[in-house]
């Protein structure tokens, strides 16, 4: 096993020490898709949580598209109509169009305007800083 530098798992525990419980789902998810290999990694990761959105426990993509119209806050979801929606369909088609996957804690998609690659080597602040050019 590879050492670990101690400072670098502080500063992972303390990036993760805030999080509420759905935070915690969320980074677990991303985890399983980001693959981090270093702790900085990790905490890279942590920090960027708000580059992927979140379906907790949906393993289906009906209960994807359930999840985006009634709990996303993305619509205005009306329970008079629940008959008409159609769910698995619309939970296909946005998995069709986006770079996510379904694990364990539910499904997770990437968002971010940055490689992932970028996004656990830190190099989206060099990003911001040079305006894009590198």
């Amino acid at each position: 096993m590879d050492h670990v530098d101690i400072s670098e798992l502080n500063a992972l525990v303390q990036a993760l020490d805030e999080f509420s419980d759905m935070s915690i789902r969320k980074y677990a998810a991303a985890a399983v898709m980001a693959r981090p290999h270093t702790t900085e990694q990790a905490k890279h990761l942590a920090e960027n949580l708000d580059l992927f959105d979140f379906a907790p426990s949906a393993s289906t993509p009906e209960e994807y598209g359930k999840y985006m119209i009634q709990q996303s806050g993305r619509f205005e979801y009306d329970e008079n109509l629940d008959a008409f929606y159609d769910y698995e369909k619309y939970g296909t088609e946005r998995m069709n169009e986006e770079d996510g996957m379904f694990t364990d804690r539910g499904y997770i998609a990437y968002k971010g305007y940055i490689s992932m690659e970028e996004v656990m080597n830190g190099s989206q602040s060099s990003h911001m800083e040079m305006g894009g050019m590198m």
